[in-house]
């Protein structure tokens, strides 16, 4: 068993080696995992290094461990060639940053949040609920993100025909890890767009961080301008 094991994992590394030199020929790929790691850098600053001033902002420190760990996970998956299963922890990377965007934007309820039981963590502060309410806030009239959400769950999380497709290569499905230049793209425009907005609602649920993270921070505005301007139409998200 633990020979297999080794032969797979040897065969993963493979695939990492081969998305690490797709990556390094492809300008937009390299922009997009750039904008990936600029934020996991502000998440770890944020989480590890700046001094928590009260429970509330202790609270969301661990939601950022869990958005850093989560995307971690979805690299980890998706530089393997676990296409499907990396699209599945962007989901949940999805619907975290979701409710951190929730909570920044209502501190009042974190507290509620952070002693609520089973029962009031579904009825009030469920997935659904969260979509709604920041979809209030601004003013949204379509359901952008559940749409978003849904077909990540559609065809990454749940067991679902469609979803064959991202464990397919040539039409036929693949079993274990495979290589895939345009799934791997698929993933990473995601997990781009995904990271960036989380690590700006990130940034701002921090109130006065030390002076020493502030470079990281520029840094990152920075690596997100420019991906802005190449990658969203009026350089806008």
């Amino acid at each position: 068993m633990d020979e297999n094991l080794d032969s797979l994992h040897a065969f993963e590394e493979k695939l990492r080696a081969e998305h690490k030199a797709l990556v390094q020929t492809r300008d937009d790929l390299s922009d997009h995992v750039g904008l990936v790691e600029s934020a996991m850098n502000i998440l770890h600053a944020l989480t590890k290094e700046h001094e928590h001033r009260s429970d509330d902002e202790l609270t969301l420190q661990l939601l950022g461990l869990r958005l850093f760990n989560t995307m971690a996970a979805s690299i980890k998956l998706a530089y393997a060639g676990y296409y499907q299963n990396a699209f599945s922890a962007l989901r949940d990377f999805l619907e975290s940053y979701f409710l951190l965007d929730f909570l920044v934007a209502h501190p009042q309820e974190i507290a509620d949040w952070r002693v609520a039981d089973k029962k009031t963590l579904k009825k009030r502060y469920g997935p659904a609920e969260i979509r709604l309410a920041l979809d209030k806030r601004d003013g949204l009239t379509k359901a952008k993100r559940k749409e978003l959400y849904d077909l990540m769950s559609h065809v990454a999380t749940h067991a679902t025909p469609s979803g064959f497709k991202l464990a397919a290569k040539d039409g036929l499905g693949k079993i274990g890890p495979f290589f895939d230049e345009d799934k791997f793209q698929a993933w990473a425009e995601e997990a781009a767009k995904m990271a960036g907005h989380a690590g700006i609602i990130f940034s701002h649920a921090m109130k006065k961080p030390d002076r020493k993270l502030r470079p990281v921070k520029v840094a990152y505005l920075d690596k997100l301008g420019a991906w802005r301007l190449n990658y969203v139409p009026g350089g806008k998200p």
